[in-house]
């Protein structure tokens, strides 16, 4: 990296942000300030630590205890094409903190969330992916070499920091953005966490939402989902269930090989590819 990621630029960028807002979202945070925002399912609490690292995939998740967002995702809407309430995200990588040499604002990750238990709202994501996807993947400074793109936000040790603003939305039978934050609650624009310094030990596959969510998400809503990055969190502990039936099963289908843009290759020479076989998709590289 050009400059390192030092712990005093992560202090002030807190800082600003604590004295712009007070904290509202009921998360736990570190102790330089910003968020925890990993949720662990299984024993329904917070994790200790962001320990995710950039294309590893985690449950994301907020708590709007305490904040207007509590009450008025369980008020029913003036609006009576309003089938139902939830919580929606837009995230932007805050390079006053990062610092990545190669950066290049490529606009916000946004998106909705799923409602998991009690206050709690967050969906499943893999942010690498999440931009990848959406071809926003220069915020993460992307940069050419040898022919092959590269990343500073994955070289050793790097740490990517997010800013995001949360803010409420209400879907209809027919429009997923039936309702906004306007007619909900006024939009949560404090929050910002960071990823553990990166390894590349610890690359979760890549996933898509229909893999993991059979039939409807909200009923009349089902493509309001289907994107890739993100999947409902009832379902991360399907991510490996199965895996033995499904692969045997995946064996006798023909592989389809896409490069790092998503877009799909049909005679792939050498270079890493993402193939998908069946619902099983993996990284391979080619010699």
């Amino acid at each position: 990296m050009k400059k390192s990621y030092l712990l005093i630029s992560s202090l002030l960028f807190a800082s600003a942000s604590m004295c712009a807002q007070d904290a509202v979202f009921a998360n736990p945070t570190m102790e330089d300030g910003s968020f925890i925002v990993k949720y662990d399912l299984e024993n329904h609490k917070f994790a200790e630590s962001n320990d995710f690292e950039i294309d590893e995939t985690f449950l994301f998740a907020i708590d709007v205890t305490g904040t207007d967002y509590e009450t008025a995702l369980k008020t029913p809407s003036r609006n009576p094409n309003v089938l139902g309430r939830s919580m929606a995200h837009d995230f932007y990588v805050n390079n006053d903190v990062c610092e990545f040499e190669h950066y290049s604002n490529s606009g916000n990750l946004d998106g909705r969330l799923f409602h998991i238990e009690g206050n709690i709202y967050g969906a499943v994501f893999n942010l690498f992916q999440l931009a990848h996807g959406r071809y926003k993947d220069t915020c993460f400074g992307l940069y050419q070499e040898n022919g092959e793109d590269c990343y500073d936000a994955l070289k050793p040790g790097a740490v990517v920091t997010f800013g995001a603003n949360h803010f409420g939305f209400g879907w209809s039978q027919t429009n997923p953005g039936e309702e906004w934050w306007d007619a909900i609650a006024s939009p949560i624009t404090n929050l910002w966490f960071h990823t553990a310094p990166y390894t590349g030990t610890r690359t979760s596959e890549v996933f898509y939402f229909d893999d993991f969510t059979p039939g409807e998400a909200f009923a009349g809503c089902e493509s309001t989902w289907a994107d890739k990055g993100y999947a409902m969190p009832q379902y991360i502990k399907d991510l490996t269930a199965g895996v033995e039936n499904i692969e045997a099963s995946d064996a006798n289908t023909p592989a389809e090989y896409y490069n790092l843009q998503g877009i799909r290759v049909q005679n792939p020479e050498s270079g890493l590819y993402i193939v998908r076989q069946g619902k099983k998709v993996s990284k391979v590289i080619l010699k």
